[in-house]
């Protein structure tokens, strides 16, 4: 919270400075005994009200409409993303001899764009330049946020299907290695 007040008063979105004070701590708490007990209050108090502060920037209806009259900016947006996570996954695959579900789940666990992609979002729609006109309008702040809701719901699903392979990768390399 004071974070997000020390952000406001240097003329940043709250959301930079809860993002950076997230960063520090869990920098700061690497390795110590309350990094437990900050994961759980995190995980069942920060990053749900984290999402329903998100899910008030989305219009229903806006969003509609964004995505049925902005259907080829938010396929280009998403797609550019996937296709561009999915080469690097294959890059990052070739140079270290990953298999091809490894690759996959690479890919899948790359893909979710929130937290930061809704702080440098925010600060964005926020700013303006000399003219008054903001760096981003109404209508890419919602093609960014279908494209953060999207990979939010591809990535898990795509990773519940990728990652229970390499368990079976495994123990089939692992098979081979007791019979030879």
């Amino acid at each position: 919270m004071c974070c997000c007040l020390l952000a406001e008063g240097i003329n940043l979105p709250g959301i930079v400075g809860a993002f950076l004070s997230g960063l520090a701590l869990n920098a700061a708490v690497r390795q110590e005994p309350a990094k437990k007990q900050l994961e759980v209050l995190g995980n069942s108090l920060l990053i749900p009200i984290f999402f329903i502060v998100t899910g008030f920037l989305i219009a229903p209806r806006a969003l509609v409409h964004s995505i049925t009259s902005d259907f080829v900016l938010v396929l280009a947006i998403v797609g550019a993303l996937m296709v561009g996570k999915y080469l690097a996954a294959s890059i990052t695959a070739r140079l270290y001899g990953y298999s091809r579900d490894e690759r996959m789940t690479v890919w899948s666990l790359t893909l979710p764009q929130v937290a930061a992609t809704l702080a440098a979002t925010l600060v964005a729609f926020n700013t303006s330049n000399p003219a008054g006109q903001r760096l981003l309008d109404n209508r890419m702040l919602n093609v960014v946020l279908v494209l953060m809701l999207s990979t939010s719901i591809i990535g898990p699903t795509l990773t519940e299907h990728f990652a229970p392979r390499l368990r079976r990768e495994e123990a089939s390399k692992e098979a081979v290695r007791k019979a030879a």
